[in-house]
């Protein structure tokens, strides 16, 4: 594959010391029990929230919507007009 066939997997957040944890939506209960499960649960309150894509990299919200658009996987509008992507776009 190459990086133009990324795709947006799911949501994503990343803590400031570079570590992610993968889930279907941003703070669901999969990602809860993540957290709970690592050390230094406090570093993830201020985590940034985005997504991964097929490579496990991770993706602001605006670079995912820019591939989550271009690969036809928005399903809905939700949010601001700003291009962001959110979960509800894609499910």
């Amino acid at each position: 594959m190459t990086r133009l066939d990324r795709r947006v997997v799911c949501a994503a957040l990343l803590n400031k010391d570079g570590r992610i944890v993968c889930g279907p939506r941003h703070f669901d209960q999969t990602k809860m029990v993540q957290i709970k499960d690592r050390p230094g649960v406090d570093t993830w309150r201020d985590a940034d929230q985005g997504f991964v894509d097929q490579y496990g990299e991770y993706l602001t919200r605006e670079e995912a919507w820019e591939i989550a658009e271009r690969q036809g996987q928005i399903w809905r509008r939700v949010g601001s007009d700003i291009p962001c992507l959110f979960s509800e776009n894609l499910y």
